[in-house]
């Protein structure tokens, strides 16, 4: 499995509006600083998360974008699935006839299994859970003189 930008960037914006959950509209200027990510790919981002029902947007001055569920019930899973869609780890899994050797190659076996792993464990990996994690690692320093 590999991720494009689209998916980083777009796991990147979820990370930032779970960490402002709760506080109103976030405007994508803010989150675009914060998060290294161009504002009018980002604005292309998280239209594509609206119409997956994940992101709320609001119009006007002190509009902004905010997640439309609580970060705990949205998984890593249903982003890549909003920006990505399906990533197969082998051109194989989507597609047998891609392969002669499909019908009984152990190879393929393996990576139906590596696929089924990825995708529980990303089903079951919280947008919470990585905020979480994302923005309490950051420890600050402290100098004193």
């Amino acid at each position: 499995m590999k991720l494009t930008m689209k998916g980083d960037y777009g796991l990147r914006a979820m990370l930032d509006l779970a960490h402002h959950y709760g506080q109103g509209p976030i405007q994508s200027g803010d989150i675009a600083v914060r998060q290294y990510i161009p504002e009018p790919y980002l604005d292309q981002l998280l239209i594509t998360l609206r119409r997956a029902g994940l992101v709320k947007s609001v119009r006007g001055p002190q509009g902004g974008h905010m997640l439309a569920r609580h970060p705990q019930q949205i998984t890593m899973g249903e982003v890549i699935q909003a920006l990505e869609g399906y990533i197969a780890p082998m051109e194989c899994l989507p597609d047998p006839s891609f392969c002669h050797l499909s019908p009984n190659c152990a190879l393929r076996e393996v990576w139906i299994k590596v696929d089924e792993f990825t995708r529980h464990l990303l089903m079951h990996t919280t947008i919470e859970e990585l905020a979480q994690r994302h923005f309490t690692d950051k420890a600050e320093t402290m100098y004193y003189i």
